[in-house]
Order: structure tokens, then C-alpha cells, then sequence
């Protein structure tokens, strides 16, 4: 795409475009991706009317382009889906995800491409099974971009959401790889069992190539974000470029012709292993920085994604009239394939229980919310123009023919399907209700409304607000805290004391996670000693969100689903041809000590947000429980400590007093953290005076 005066001005005013439909959308509770392209399709003939088109005709100079939409904003999207994505929860659903994916995919394809053969010509279209069978590969891959956008508006339960995205990210390979191989077939022909066997056997090389040079890529970056560790800008950079490196370099090996690897994979793998694996040593302030900019890269390639595609649909020049008939019989073909790929699978795999069971409303949503987008569009557009076949005799090309059937199943999914999801939920009775959740955001918000309630008092003693405004927004917060301390004891009607138990053990989880960081990034701990702490965390954390924290091992940090882990550990063996090596005595100390500050910062956070008002936050047996359970954790370990220092204290001297300095850096990073909050500091100001003044 070359950019022109006119282009880029059109590339600016469709970001502000969107993002003023953005906010209508969250105004008025609409579909943002659905608004985005109707939108879009609206603005040709509006920019197009007389006195309009001299002023807005530019819009249409910036065009969708399979180059677009393939190197610049996939990757974006993909990355951001993955990296946000827990690969634990995806291993809980591995069975469903991957038989989604790739299975369903496969039968996907070819029953859309096998009824299309045989219902095309009862209307008059005769048109070759290769056709069909390329237009089934490019359906039948699921967009994530549209489908989260619902999904997380509706606020569907995240064991579902979880499956929606995980098959959403991993089909694309699999499409990808069918819509290539099935070209490949259209344009050198069709040989018997040598194009079959050929064909399978590129499958199998694409996805499992992408899958081993995704794994590849991650582990260099992963290599590379160690190095840059205490420059934030460098880290940022190559985590932000990360996505469309592997992405492209997959593309320039694919060139070289030797053998094709899916890009879709390469970049998916990447992108979970570095928000699973790599992203857990980024400091606080780094990794919520880095979520934003993701966030915000991944908001403005999808507005401009649907918005452009709206536009295309209208500058398509297919005359979609004369094709009313096969496009409705084509969406009703699309939406016929997914409900049988969907049952197929889902069915046998509940029947041998290796994961817990799809419930059959969720299978229904699963089958109806196949929704399509952005992939769907770059394969036809990546099919060339002057693409044709034997005995095609229609005054459209095959291309053009495969773009008009794109568009109508595309509008179809974003005006049909996808406003009918929040009425099928809201029908099968599909909501999100975690009751440790509700638990959770209860002892939290009873925190919050008693801490604005003091500063209600504090503001009225100081004359901020007068008499009567103190006693009309007191009584609000009463009211909200009567709410709140009401859906507590109907919490504990339903569930018992225990569910908060779990939400308060869950918060000390939380505090030892934060605190585990901060002694990492301050250099106070090896990544090996991080890793192994924050693995018992993470097991202990699963354990309470599945209601089994009085089963917690407190000697596990590793289990079958840390996948990125344990394919770390095995290849620091495979490589060192050594097996894991014990920990020194220096490690042993840094290991006790932290789980040590770890506990008594839990312990005090919690006591402090107990005690801080008249009435208490937490409810009184479940504070003493857990707070108790937490300072035997903390003596356990100060006695570990110290009986280990007290046998090598020679040896350990020197460590304790580097850790000392360290733990007196870190005083003031917080007194530099707390000028900067209050305006005395920006943050050059506060790399001055560190660097300056370090100990």
C-alpha cells in the first residue's frame, strides 16, 4: 500500500471515525465491531453524495489490502489474544480447544464445500468442488476480534469465553493451511492419491513447524527480554515488535519455497509463551504500561479492520442482488457446517470425560456464535485476480464470485448471529456467576465504601463539604454498604463461611504475588528462585478458584499444566546434559527470606485494611483463620532463615548484608515513588536522584 496525502488523511479520520463510534457503542450498548462495519458500509454512499463528495471523497483512497490486513494488523490482533490468554486455563480445556480448532475446522470445510457443491446447481450454479471447498477453508476460520467483542459486553462464564478465544486462536492455522493446500490444488490440478498425500503432508509441516519456530522465536525473545531487564523502553519495544517479527520472518522463510510454515501459529505460540512465561518477570509498572499500549494497538487495528472491511463490502463492485440466492443458500449452508462440526466433536468428547463436560446450552452458543471477520477477508483478497478455472463461463470472476459469498456470510454473522447472542444467553440461562468472585469484590468493596466514608468525614471536618451534602452522600454510602454487607450474608446462606475463606486466602495469594515481584525486579531473588516461589503461588491460587485450599501441597511449584515451564526445564537439561541441580546455600537463604517478607506483608496489608475503620472489613472468623495460617508461614519460614544462617553464617554474611542494601534501595524507590504520585518528581527527575544518591 503506498501512502498518499489523501490515504493518510484517511487513515486518521477513520481512527477518529471509530473512535467516535466506540463511544456511541458504549453509550447505547450496541455491538462495537457490528456498529464499526455497518459504518462502514454506510459512509460510501453518504461521502458520496452531492456537496459531500468533494469534501470526504478521500475516504476511499485508503484501501484494504491483503498486505494490510496480513502484515500489519493480524499479528497486532493474534499477539494481543494470546498474550493476554492463560495457558493453564487453556490446558483445563486442551481436549475441547484443539478438537475445536483443528478437527471441527477439518469437517467444517468439507461439508461446507461438499453442500455447496451439491446446492449450487439446483439453482443454476455450477460451479467446480475445488471452489467450494477453498470458500470452506476460509470460512470456517472463527474470528477473535468479533467474537470477544461480544462475548465480553455480555459477560459470558470464562471456562466458555475461554474456549470461544482459545479456538479462535489456534483454527487459524488450521484454516490457513486447508485454504492454501486447496488453492494449490485449484491452480496445479488435481492428481489422485499423490495430491492427497501431498497435501496432508503439508499440513502436517505447516502447523507443526509453525508450532516448533513459535517456540523458537519465543525462547530468543524470552532471552532477550532477560538482558534488557532494567531498561523498561527496551523491553516494551521488543515485547510490542515481537508479533510482527515472527510474523514476517515466517513469511521470508515461506518465500525461500522450501516448505511453508503457518504464520498464524508461529505467532500465536510466541505470543503465549511470552505473556505465560516471560511476562511474569516484567515489573509492575512495565507490565500494566505494556497491557495498555497492547490494548490500545489492538482497539485501533480492529476499528480500522471492520471499518475498512465495511467499506470494501460497499466498493466490492459484486453485484450482490444478482447473487441474493446462492449468498442466502451459502449462510445457511455456513451456519448448518458449524452446528454438525460443533456436535460432532463436542459430543464424543463429553462421552469419554477426559475434561470436564461441555453443559449442552453452552454447545448450543458454541454452534450459533461461530462468528466471522477479518481472516475470513484477508484469504479470499490473498486469492489472485487473475485467478480462474476450466469451464468457468459467469460474467464474474471465481475470486469475485468467492468475495460475494465472504461478504454476504460475514453480514450475516455480524447482523444476524450476533445480536441473537445476548437473547440465546439470556434463553439457555448462560451467566457468569462465580460466587468466590462475588466474594472477593464484597470484602474489597466494603473496603472501598468505608474508605470513602471516612473521607466524607474528614472533608466535612475540614470544610470541603458542607452540613448537609456530608449527610446526603453519607447516606448513599450507608446504603451501598447495607447492599454489599446483604449480598455477604446471602453469600454465606448459600455457600457457608468457607467461600470466604477461599476470597481472603485468595487476597493474601494476591499480596505474596506482588511482593514476590518487587523483590525480584530489586534483584533480591535469581529468576530460579522467582520461578519456583511464583509457581506455588499460582498452584495455590488455582487451588482456591476451584474451592480446593485445604488441598494445597505446600511443596509443589510445577505441575503438568506450567507447559512453558517444563519445556524450559527440559531443554536447560537437553542442552547442559544435566539434571536439575540443587539449590546453594545462598538460594536457600534468598528462598526462605523472601517467603518470609512474603507472608508478613500479606499478614500486615490484611491487618491494616481490618483495623483501619470501626468496623471491620473482613468477617471475624475468616480473618483469624487465615491471618493465623499466614503468620505460622511466616515463623516456619524466619526459623528456616535463621537456623540456616546461624550454621554458615561465615558463608553468609556477605549475602545478608548485599540484601540489606538492597532491601534500603528499595526504601527509596517507594520514597521517589511517593514525590512522583504527589507531582514533586517526573520520571527523569526520579532516575536523577536515584542514580545519584544510591546506596
Amino acid at each position: 500500500m503506498v501512502l498518499s496525502l489523501t490515504s493518510t488523511l484517511s487513515l486518521f479520520v477513520l481512527i477518529a471515525l471509530s473512535t467516535a463510534v466506540f463511544f456511541a457503542a458504549k453509550r447505547f450498548k450496541l455491538p462495537y465491531t457490528v456498529l464499526l462495519v455497518a459504518i462502514g458500509i454506510l459512509l460510501v454512499p453518504i461521502v458520496n453524495l452531492p456537496y459531500l463528495s468533494t469534501v470526504f471523497g478521500f475516504l476511499d483512497d485508503l484501501v484494504l489490502t491483503p498486505e494490510l490486513l496480513f502484515y500489519i494488523f493480524l499479528p497486532v490482533l493474534i499477539f494481543e489474544s494470546g498474550f493476554n490468554m492463560n495457558i493453564r486455563k487453556i490446558v483445563d480445556n486442551a481436549w475441547a480447544i484443539s478438537m475445536l480448532a483443528a478437527v471441527s475446522a477439518i469437517i467444517s470445510t468439507a461439508v461446507i464445500g461438499g453442500l455447496l457443491y451439491l446446492a449450487l446447481p439446483l439453482i443454476g450454479h455450477e460451479v467446480p468442488l475445488i471452489l467450494t471447498l477453498i470458500f470452506g477453508a476460509a470460512i470456517s476460520s472463527t474470528d477473535p476480534a468479533t467474537i470477544l467483542s461480544v462475548l465480553k459486553r455480555l459477560g459470558v462464564p470464562r471456562r466458555l469465553s475461554m474456549i470461544f478465544e482459545g479456538e479462535s486462536l489456534l483454527n487459524d492455522g488450521t484454516t490457513f493451511a486447508m485454504f492454501l493446500i486447496m488453492l494449490s490444488v485449484a491452480t496445479a490440478g488435481f492428481h489422485g492419491a499423490e495430491t492427497v498425500l501431498k497435501g496432508g503432508l503439508n499440513f502436517i509441516i505447516m502447523t507443526s513447524s509453525g508450532v516448533l519456530f513459535g517456540l523458537i522465536m519465543a525462547a530468543a525473545f524470552s532471552h532477550a527480554l532477560r538482558l534488557t531487564k532494567s531498561n523498561e523502553f527496551a523491553t516494551v519495544t521488543l515485547l510490542v515488535i515481537s508479533a510482527h517479527l515472527v510474523f514476517i520472518i515466517t513469511e521470508a522463510i515461506n518465500e525461500l519455497g522450501y516448505f511453508r510454515i503457518s504464520p498464524m501459529l508461529a505467532t500465536a505460540v510466541t505470543s503465549l509463551f511470552l505473556g505465560n512465561y516471560a511476562r511474569d518477570t516484567l515489573a509492575p509498572k512495565v507490565d500494566d504500561y505494556l497491557g495498555k499500549l497492547i490494548e490500545h494497538m489492538a482497539f485501533i487495528a480492529k476499528s480500522l479492520v471492520f471499518l475498512l472491511a465495511g467499506l470494501l463490502f460497499a466498493n466490492s463492485g459484486v453485484n450482490l442482488a444478482q447473487l441474493w440466492l446462492p449468498i442466502a443458500i451459502t449462510v445457511l449452508v455456513v451456519a448448518a457446517a458449524r452446528m454438525i462440526s460443533v456436535y460432532a466433536v463436542i459430543l464424543p468428547l463429553n462421552k469419554t470425560k477426559l475434561e470436564e463436560p461441555i453443559p449442552s446450552a453452552w454447545t448450543k452458543l458454541i454452534a450459533w456464535g461461530s462468528l466471522r471477520g477479518v481472516l475470513t477477508i484477508i484469504y479470499v483478497l490473498l486469492i489472485p485476480e487473475n485467478f480462474t478455472l476450466a469451464d468457468w463461463n459467469y460474467p464474474y470472476s471465481p475470486r469475485d464470485f468467492l468475495v460475494a459469498l465472504t461478504i454476504g456470510c460475514i453480514l450475516a454473522t455480524m447482523f444476524i448471529k450476533a445480536p441473537l447472542i445476548g437473547p440465546m444467553m439470556r434463553r439457555y440461562n448462560i451467566r457468569e456467576f462465580d460466587p468466590l468472585k462475588t466474594a472477593h469484590e464484597c470484602d474489597l468493596g466494603i473496603y472501598y465504601l468505608q474508605t470513602e466514608r471516612n473521607r466524607l468525614l474528614n472533608h466535612k471536618q475540614k470544610g470541603f463539604i458542607s452540613d448537609d451534602q456530608y449527610k446526603h452522600l453519607l447516606k448513599e454510602v450507608e446504603q451501598k454498604l447495607a447492599t454489599v454487607e446483604h449480598e455477604r450474608r446471602k453469600l454465606i446462606g448459600e455457600h457457608g463461611l468457607t467461600i470466604f475463606v477461599q476470597s481472603l486466602h485468595l487476597a493474601m495469594v494476591h499480596v505474596e504475588i506482588a511482593t514476590l515481584k518487587r523483590l525480584y525486579i530489586n534483584d533480591e531473588l535469581n529468576e530460579a528462585i522467582y520461578r519456583k516461589i511464583r509457581g506455588k503461588l499460582d498452584l495455590q491460587r488455582e487451588k482456591i478458584e476451584y474451592a480446593q485450599h485445604n488441598s494445597i501441597d505446600p511443596v509443589a511449584y510445577i505441575d503438568r499444566k506450567d507447559v512453558f515451564d517444563r519445556l524450559m526445564n527440559f531443554m536447560r537439561t537437553l542442552f547442559t546434559r544435566s539434571s536439575p541441580r540443587e539449590m546453594t546455600l545462598e538460594e536457600r537463604l534468598k528462598y526462605y527470606r523472601a517467603q518470609m517478607i512474603m507472608a508478613r506483608k500479606a499478614v500486615t496489608t490484611i491487618a491494616r485494611m481490618q483495623h483501619s475503620f470501626d468496623r471491620p472489613v473482613f468477617l471475624r472468623h475468616t480473618y483469624e483463620e487465615v491471618s493465623g495460617r499466614y503468620r505460622t508461614y511466616r515463623e516456619q519460614s524466619a526459623r528456616k532463615m535463621n537456623a540456616l544462617v546461624e550454621k554458615n553464617r561465615a558463608a553468609l554474611s556477605p549475602v545478608l548484608a548485599e540484601l540489606a542494601e538492597r532491601t534500603l534501595s528499595t526504601s527509596g524507590i517507594r520514597a521517589l515513588g511517593y514525590l512522583h504520585e504527589n507531582g514533586l518528581v517526573n520520571e527523569t527527575d526520579q532516575e536523577d536522584i536515584r542514580h545519584r544518591f544510591d546506596i
